[in-house]
């Protein structure tokens, strides 16, 4: 774990010593104004004036000072809305305040330094808890958890759910869930579904959102046969599918070209009266441009706002690229100023292939424009956008141009790839320059890319009908 720095130490020590004295003060369980307005402010989500209503009761020095419930409503109610910062401020207020914080405040204090990433302040806590005669419970372990998963560290998350099982707090659906999708975000299949044995043994069943994550892993690593079993295996434990489970199985069936399961498991959901979402309608729509099939996709990106879904970034993107490949450059440019008028921010791969649609048809003008509001917008290029330049100018036979984008990848840190290398020398060939397309080879072998079989083809024939039969 990362060293906590002397002056935040002293401050938790502090904070340690405020909660381990007993308050001399005498608090009162029952509602008093102050718990009220505050909790009326919670309830109205005007949480700013129930901060401000907090901090005027404790400077003021109020003999009604807020209850503990309300204070941790107050924590409660801030993490809700992602102002962890704020419910931190709060929970320091309450310590100098002699507020003595309980278990469910800890565990707030906890979940906050997790979201934010700051595992080692939530371990800090977490360590003092039992030193202080606090006993951690399920909830203070899986929030520990689910901190650890968030940040990859997947080593230390099932040391903990050992040391919870061990300390018999028993994990509960939450905990096996998070584990579970911690385990299959880094790709761990196999120790995932061996969780579920652990998970049967303790007399825990898999619910839908077991059976969701695991099947969504599983399309990822392109196993549809067992991610539709496991959904069979899903209905008949009586689970129902929901948006997210038939959102991994479009995306999945769509990426391995599987179009007719995927239309199948999208027009099932309609039937059973889920409603796809953003993301399911892009999966498909990516699926269908893939294949060519632009009206289908342009069809049902029209139906998403009868069904009230805005399209986002990808959704645009996905036509976008997929009309820049078939060559319909009018349709790609109307959708992507449209983006800029829905204040729908392109990103990189929104980009490249527009300016790859650009540079295929010649429209250098516009490229240059879209590549410059690109780098304003703070969107760097990546290889795939170089590439889309290298080949637009290795077709219009300006190579120099070609080698100077090459050039600028590689300064920027950009490691070409075997496309980069191999439109280049498929441009040298092209106009006879085979010393240059022979030095490209060579710099592409020694950087460890293939050349495929057409530039072996194209530099060997060049060579043959430049009489350079050793060569070849």
């Amino acid at each position: 774990m990362a060293m906590v720095t002397t002056a935040r130490r002293m401050a938790m020590l502090s904070i340690w010593k405020k909660i381990s004295v007993a308050s001399e003060l005498s608090f009162h369980t029952l509602n008093t104004p102050a718990d009220t307005r505050i909790k009326t402010f919670c309830q109205t989500n005007r949480l700013m004036e129930a901060v401000e209503e907090f901090k005027h009761l404790l400077s003021a020095k109020s003999k009604s000072i807020p209850t503990l419930s309300t204070c941790n409503l107050l924590l409660s109610s801030l993490v809700r809305q992602n102002r962890q910062q704020s419910a931190l401020s709060v929970y320091r207020l309450m310590v100098e305040a002699d507020i003595v914080p309980d278990l469910i405040t800890l565990n707030i204090v906890i979940n906050c330094h997790c979201q934010t990433g700051r595992i080692d302040y939530a371990f800090k806590v977490f360590d003092g808890m039992e030193a202080h005669g606090y006993i951690p419970d399920a909830v203070t372990f899986s929030t520990l958890i689910k901190g650890l998963c968030r940040v990859g560290r997947m080593e230390d998350a099932v040391e903990l759910f050992n040391q919870m099982v061990s300390k018999r707090q028993l994990p509960n659906h939450f905990t096996y869930n998070t584990l579970i999708d911690g385990l299959c975000k880094r790709g761990k299949t196999h120790e995932a579904f061996g969780l579920i044995a652990v998970m049967l043994q303790n007399g825990h069943e898999p619910d839908a959102i077991t059976f969701s994550t695991l099947m969504d892993r599983l399309c990822k690593e392109g196993k549809l046969q067992e991610a539709n079993k496991l959904r069979y295996h899903m209905l008949k434990e009586g689970h129902n599918p929901d948006v997210i489970t038939y959102t991994a199985l479009i995306d999945g069936f769509c990426k391995e070209g599987k179009l007719d399961e995927a239309r199948k498991f999208f027009y099932e959901m309609l039937d059973r009266n889920i409603c796809p979402n953003a993301v399911t309608y892009s999966a498909l729509i990516d699926g269908l441009c893939k294949e060519g099939k632009l009206d289908e996709a342009r069809k049902l990106f029209y139906e998403m706002p009868n069904r009230n879904i805005v399209p986002n970034a990808v959704t645009y993107t996905a036509l976008i690229d997929g009309f820049c490949k078939e060559g319909q450059l009018e349709e790609a440019r109307k959708l992507f100023y449209e983006m800029s008028n829905k204040n729908i921010v392109p990103n990189v791969v929104t980009y490249t292939a527009f300016i790859d649609g650009l540079v295929k048809e010649g429209q250098w003008k516009e490229a240059a424009k879209v590549l410059h509001e690109m780098l304003d917008k703070g969107n760097n290029p990546n290889v795939i956008t170089y590439n889309a330049l290298i080949a637009g100018f290795c077709k219009e036979g300006k190579l120099q141009e070609a080698l100077r984008v090459l050039d600028v990848m590689v300064e920027i840190g950009h490691r070409p790839s075997d496309i980069t290398y191999n439109t280049l020398i498929g441009g040298f060939c092209k106009v006879g320059n085979l010393e240059k397309a022979s030095e490209l080879l060579q710099e592409m072998l020694e950087k460890g890319c293939r050349p495929d079989l057409v530039r072996y083809s194209t530099l060997i024939d060049g060579l043959f009908k430049n009489h350079r039969k050793d060569e070849a």
